[in-house]
């Protein structure tokens, strides 16, 4: 139980210093974590940070609170990811394209506990199979992952946004936060 607090007493930290004090507008810290959790949900291990990066340059978003929200998915959490989305582009692709169920049922056999999947993957045993798996279903797994991230990310931009704002305007420190920003940018302004 005392390692478990410790685990949420860091995420309160993260999120009220990280997230909520962060000197940045409430959209771009909002954008930034949707960004972060569209890129976590695609099936990009190894090149989502640089991804994350890349997209919060280019909308403008924090790319500092964005970088963290990219950890959720990691080799632990893979299969809780990644199937759901193989399973949903599997699915809406069967809608438009004739398809046989083989290469979900193949799946599913392949992968029907999650543990022995990462045991699997770290043991190195079925590289192969999961490389020709991903090849074969890549479609699949792009499709639901990108719609997923998509809705996901969304979703996390409006709770997001909506807790940035009531807690600036309704808590004292982000009141005084807002007071800062504002001074700073009125400084900023007056140098111009």
């Amino acid at each position: 139980m005392g390692n478990f607090r410790k685990i949420l007493n860091k995420i309160k930290q993260f999120i009220l210093y990280s997230v909520l004090h962060i000197n940045d507008t409430p959209h771009s810290i909002a954008l930034g974590i949707a960004l972060g959790v569209f890129v976590a949900w695609t099936p990009t291990l190894g090149f989502q940070m640089l991804m994350v990066l890349i997209l919060t340059a280019i909308f403008r978003a924090n790319g500092r609170v964005a970088l963290p929200f990219v950890w959720i998915s990691n080799p632990f959490t893979f299969f809780a990811i990644y199937f759901p989305n193989f399973w949903l582009g599997h699915h809406l692709l069967s809608l438009f394209i004739d398809r046989s169920n083989a290469n979900f049922d193949r799946a599913l056999q392949s992968l029907h506990s999650p543990l022995l999947a990462v045991q699997k993957f770290f043991q190195g045993t079925t590289t192969k199979e999961l490389t020709s798996f991903l090849l074969e279903n890549s479609l699949d797994l792009w499709i639901g992952s990108i719609i997923m991230g998509l809705f996901l990310g969304a979703l996390s931009y409006i709770l997001s946004y909506k807790t940035i704002v009531y807690y600036r305007t309704h808590h004292p420190r982000g009141k005084r936060l807002m007071l800062e920003m504002s001074h700073q940018k009125a400084v900023n302004d007056s140098e111009k």
